[in-house]
């Protein structure tokens, strides 16, 4: 079992509503191509980012933020804000404004700050790497967004775009499956259950390297450099917001741990049910000894499978530490 960086919090089971958030600031990225070799260290989940082009960006005097993110690349468009009587920043009150068709196809919500939209990326069909900013938003939110379409895939193999939506409903039917098995084990006895659980479980470890790559373990990262190239130096220094994003950059890493765990816990659960469940039930049929070794083996390749997962996790709550 994978520890989590704070002790407590919400049970695995029930962290569905964690999911979407972390994606929704995630996005697809370009692929390793369209990165600069050179200056590109490699993070966590292969990502890779060019550190001397964002630490200039946190540098650049705020009149010319905006036309610096435009060089690299990207569009900026004002979201109007959501909570009555907040001022806009006077960095983005003169943006062009979203249109409400391209606001609706992305699915921004009231509750966002930002979103960062890949170009091409089937939901909007823009032909620039965008970013949708509230008005009210701080700079250092908007380069949160801007460091999204920064990141690359140093291994090129970019994540499907519809990995979420697969992800939380192969995630909702394993909870659903293991909610029963929890309660009542001696289901196992029977074949089909046994076929349903492991093919839920096997969805999900299919999913699982992803799904977290692109939702917290793409935040994650990109708070890190945040607190890394906004230093004392950099005009977008806010202590708070960094705070802010500290909190929220754990809280990704210890659901990522919540999530792995849960799926590790089904995984061992079952395997030890069936174990005890053939040795008290020899003679019975139903499962004999060939079953219970095809499950134990099956058990065994779902460890395998999610190997490389917990590697990253583990990667990134040590990565994390080490943000100044």
């Amino acid at each position: 079992m994978l520890r989590r960086l704070l002790s407590g919090g919400l049970r695995a089971l029930r962290l569905l509503a964690w999911l979407a958030p972390a994606i929704a600031a995630g996005t697809p990225l370009p692929g390793p191509g369209e990165a600069a070799a050179a200056g590109c260290p490699r993070f966590p989940f292969d990502y890779q980012v060019d550190l001397d082009r964002l630490t200039e960006l946190a540098h650049v005097p705020p009149p010319e933020l905006i036309a610096g993110i435009e060089r690299l690349g990207i569009s900026v468009l004002r979201v109007p804000g959501a909570t009555p009587g907040r001022p806009p920043n006077p960095l983005l009150a003169t943006l062009p404004a979203a249109e409400p068709a391209l606001l609706a196809r992305a699915e921004f919500q009231d509750s966002y700050e930002g979103r960062a939209i890949v170009r091409g990326d089937p939901c909007c069909g823009l032909a620039r790497d965008t970013v949708l900013i509230r008005e009210t938003a701080t700079a250092y939110t908007l380069l949160h967004e801007v460091v999204h379409l920064l990141l690359s895939y140093a291994d090129g193999a970019a994540p499907r775009p519809d990995v979420e939506l697969r992800f939380k409903l192969a995630f909702h039917r394993l909870t659903l499956y293991q909610r029963r098995l929890y309660d009542d084990p001696w289901r196992l006895l029977d074949a089909r259950w046994r076929r349903d659980i492991v093919a839920a479980q096997q969805e999900v470890a299919q999913l699982l390297y992803d799904r977290i790559r692109i939702g917290q373990g793409q935040e994650a990262v990109v708070e890190h450099l945040l607190g890394r190239c906004i230093d004392e130096r950099s005009p977008y220094r806010d202590d708070a917001r960094r705070e802010q994003g500290r909190r929220y950059a754990v809280a990704m890493i210890d659901n990522a741990v919540d999530v792995f765990n849960a799926l590790e816990a089904s995984v061992a659960f079952c395997d030890a049910a069936v174990r005890d469940l053939h040795a008290e039930a020899v003679h019975d049929a139903a499962l004999g000894r060939a079953e219970a070794e095809a499950f134990a083996a099956t058990a065994q390749a779902l460890r395998q499978a999610m190997a490389a997962t917990r590697t990253e996790i583990e990667a990134l709550k040590r990565f994390y530490g080490a943000v100044p």
